[in-house]
């Protein structure tokens, strides 16, 4: 494979320590391995916008009924639908970095995720952390570098992680809890599990895996599977009294990026639309490039926290990290069934799961199915339209 000089301005862009010194992973990057990343217009430093904002709807429906369920199904973990027992028996989360600025969308695999988290990562960009259980996917793309929000996450789920490499004082990091080290396939290792395809996309967002392939990595690493069991995240069939109704929330991560959600209530779903202050009304679809087909979610969950930046670069542009808080608690909004739900969440150590609760102390549950979940700054108001 020809050897890619873009390696060194990749860990420019995402794997520096301290400008102006820059510093790659300890090891090596394979030949082929990933380039520099460009630019994102419009992602500077960050500016104070405003929260999501809602629009009313009239009427919801019941979603469509599940597919038929495997003559061993058990209720999965994190989604509430059944699964197979055998299969969860023999399986462990995976936790991968997936890249989310302009040239790397549509993704590849976003749809087959059981949870995706977004997380403002650094100059106004966000990425995803998705999970993957108890669905297959055979491609996920583009896996891109480990960042500060992945602490919190690995452990949350014991999942076996996935990323390309990060900036030294994260990999440090990273390298510290044995939680994360010990369950790591890093790209940048030389480990086991990834396929990078230049014909789909150039680098470097060319970096693919599937379940399946980080499975049987996680078998070459004598990676335990099964780990320990994941969270059992509680869901309801039925919504809980005394939602909003709404048609549609718009998270406005940065003035060149917005998240617009549509309810779909003859598919009983949240549709996923990209915006933006130049184009508040444009709508686009975003969608997964393996199927073609917008992404939808069960649940949008945003959890409100406290966003600090921090002294390590994560890019060529010296954009800092964002490191999110999510020990202790805070505000948090639930949309499902075409319901708007005010609650508060809690969490008390990096293995916990977010523990959600009504004003008058009762649990939120989410629907069964996927979740989108939004970790958002404290600072930006929520505002919801009506009629």
């Amino acid at each position: 494979m020809r050897r890619l000089w873009p390696v060194l301005a990749l860990c420019l862009a995402a794997c520096t320590s301290a400008p102006p010194t820059l510093s790659v992973p300890p090891t090596a990057a394979p030949e082929g391995g990933p380039s520099s990343a460009t630019a994102v217009p419009g992602a500077g430093a960050l500016t104070p916008a405003p929260l999501p904002s809602a629009t009313a709807l009239a009427e919801t429906t019941t979603p469509a009924p599940s597919p038929t369920p495997p003559s061993d199904a058990v209720a999965c973990p994190i989604t509430g639908l059944p699964t197979s027992g055998a299969r969860l028996a023999q399986v462990r989360p995976i936790l991968v970095q997936i890249g989310n600025s302009n040239p790397e969308r549509p993704q590849y695999g976003l749809r087959q995720a059981d949870l995706v988290f977004e997380t403002l990562s650094e100059g106004g960009i966000t990425r995803f952390s998705a999970i993957y259980l108890c669905q297959d996917a055979a491609e996920i793309a583009g896996v891109r570098s480990g960042r500060l929000i992945d602490l919190h996450l690995a452990p949350m789920f014991d999942a076996i992680f996935v990323h390309v490499g990060a900036s030294r004082p994260v990999l440090d990091l990273f390298e510290k809890d044995r939680r994360i080290s010990e369950s790591t396939l890093d790209y940048f290792r030389n480990h086991p599990g990834f396929t990078q395809r230049p014909e789909r996309r150039r680098p470097p967002f060319d970096v693919f895996v599937s379940t399946a392939s980080v499975w049987e990595a996680a078998h070459q690493r004598n990676i335990p599977i099964p780990g320990n069991p994941p969270p059992q995240l509680n869901f309801a069939d039925a919504p809980p009294a005394g939602g909003q109704a709404v048609a549609s929330l718009t998270v406005r991560h940065h003035s060149s990026y917005w998240v617009r959600w549509k309810w779909n209530a003859a598919e009983g779903v949240w549709e996923r639309f990209l915006a933006s202050d130049a184009a508040p009304e444009t709508d686009t679809p975003h969608v997964d490039a393996a199927t073609g087909q917008t992404l939808t979610a069960r649940n949008v969950l945003v959890i409100r926290a406290v966003h600090e930046q921090t002294d390590i670069i994560e890019d060529s542009n010296g954009s800092r990290s964002i490191d999110v808080k999510l020990i202790g608690s805070g505000q948090a909004v639930l949309l499902r069934d075409g319901q708007r739900y005010e609650a508060t969440w809690r969490r008390e150590q990096m293995t916990d799961w977010f523990t959600l609760t009504l004003a008058d102390g009762s649990p939120l549950a989410l629907a069964p199915g996927n979740t989108f979940i939004h970790f958002y700054p404290t600072d930006k108001p929520l505002d919801a339209a009506t009629p």
